[in-house]
């Protein structure tokens, strides 16, 4: 299989997750040679030899690791053990949820990734956050020695803790702010350490415990408490924070206004007039022909509970911002990736850009475009573009004179950025709507 990187930032399911893998290397968590090397014997479409290489990856780079620790090399064991932890995460993703593989490559995952935080030069907890009778997995990485900001750091329909903590939990950190990194229901270590503990729409809830968690420890500073949201959970997010006025700031990326509808407009309407039969009988026969239809199938069955593809189609219909329209308060950055503004249905272009426009919240905007890299979605091609442009945000937003006019002309810089690439993808209108933001 060789990675077919189009001008979408990828170009299908296979195609993404090689990339979304591989771009690992920059934030220290994968090696681009060996995982193009694996993906050179994987047979595309087949998940059987994906999760074969990459399992074969995991153990050997392990086995590297384990002779490092004897050699008492720890600076080459914590660098071997991430790696580890990134391929056995590859090595799960397409494994059916009742194969006793996935779960057992999730813990090696997790578990190399604990291994290796003895020799970071960071100071990482692992924490279980109590939630309603289960325990959220989580991460809390100290930005310094005293009281600090905070940010709080949830991922999307399958990203992991790990993950989350080398895409952006240890970079802020390194910036300088504390940062919480876990997984809420629905989400691969919540369900994996609590069976059945699916995705529910009011997320503000399991936020809300993580936030109690949060403002219980003396080094965190509530006035200074940040929400990100990556893919689902920018939606989750910023529902959260409308709800939530213990959040001070929230970062969606990328904002989701309304999930079902996004559904919605990528199918055809006429497969939404077909009776319940006909269409679980085609979705059954796509997912024999389309990886990335049948690994979304079969996760949301694991992850929502769904029992039918006519259940499926369904299963976003109430994750959606209607209800925080007049609280959404706080300052938020919306982050995009021009991959996305470009492939978004007109009308959820304009339905975000009205969003925007009709919350109280300041907003502030940030696009990677095609040219810059990052333009994949969540920037996962170019994961080290996101830490600089988030936390210089974070930094003015809670400076004690943020508002002043180089503030202005900078969100004003970054808007115009957004509404340009808005206008060469979706036309003048949207471009409008973003600029009414400034």
């Amino acid at each position: 299989m060789q990675l077919n990187y189009g001008s979408n930032g990828a170009g299908g399911g296979f195609d993404f997750e090689l990339l979304r893998g591989m771009a690992m290397a920059s934030m220290r968590g994968a090696g681009v040679g060996e995982t193009i090397a694996a993906a050179a014997r994987i047979k595309r479409n087949d998940m059987e030899s994906w999760t074969r290489e990459f399992a074969g990856l995991a153990d050997r780079v392990l086995a590297e690791a384990e002779r490092s620790l004897l050699l008492g090399d720890g600076v080459s064991a914590h660098e071997q053990l991430r790696r580890v932890s990134t391929y056995y995460r590859l090595a799960t993703f397409y494994v059916a949820p009742d194969d006793p593989r996935h779960h057992g490559y999730w813990e090696a995952s997790r578990d190399a990734y604990h291994r290796s935080l003895p020799f970071s030069q960071l100071r990482t907890e692992v924490l279980e956050i109590p939630f309603e009778g289960a325990r959220l997995p989580a991460y809390f990485t100290s930005g310094g020695v005293d009281v600090r900001q905070t940010l709080l750091v949830l991922g999307g329909f399958d990203s992991t803790a790990e993950e989350l903590m080398m895409w952006i939990g240890e970079p802020a950190a390194e910036r300088g702010w504390n940062t919480l990194v876990f997984e809420g229901p629905g989400q691969p270590g919540a369900l994996h350490l609590n069976p059945g503990l699916r995705f529910r729409p009011d997320y503000e809830v399991p936020v809300g415990a993580v936030v109690d968690y949060a403002l219980s420890r003396p080094d965190v500073d509530p006035e200074r408490l940040a929400l990100l949201g990556y893919s689902l959970g920018g939606m989750l997010a910023p529902r959260a924070a409308g709800k939530d006025q213990r959040i001070k700031a929230v970062i969606p990326n990328t904002l989701g206004v309304d999930i079902g509808a996004a559904l919605r407009m990528g199918i055809p309407p006429v497969f939404w007039k077909l009776p319940a039969g006909v269409i679980d009988r085609g979705y059954d026969l796509l997912t024999k022909f389309n990886e990335r239809a049948r690994w979304f199938y079969q996760h949301a069955e694991w992850t929502m509970g769904v029992k039918t593809p006519t259940d499926f189609l369904h299963m976003f219909d109430p994750y959606n911002l209607d209800g925080v329209r007049g609280t959404l308060a706080c300052p938020m950055l919306v982050l995009m990736s021009e991959d996305e503004i470009a492939e978004a249905p007109a009308k959820m272009a304009e339905s975000t850009a009205q969003f925007l426009l009709d919350i109280p919240a300041p907003v502030s905007s940030h696009s990677f475009s095609r040219e810059e890299a990052g333009s994949a979605h969540c920037q996962l091609d170019s994961p080290e573009r996101l830490p600089p442009v988030l936390v210089g945000w974070l930094n003015r937003v809670f400076a004690e004179d943020w508002g002043n006019a180089d503030d202005v002309a900078y969100r004003k810089a970054m808007i115009a950025k957004s509404a340009g690439l808005a206008r060469k993808h979706q036309g003048d209108h949207v471009a409008d709507m973003f600029l009414a933001l400034a």
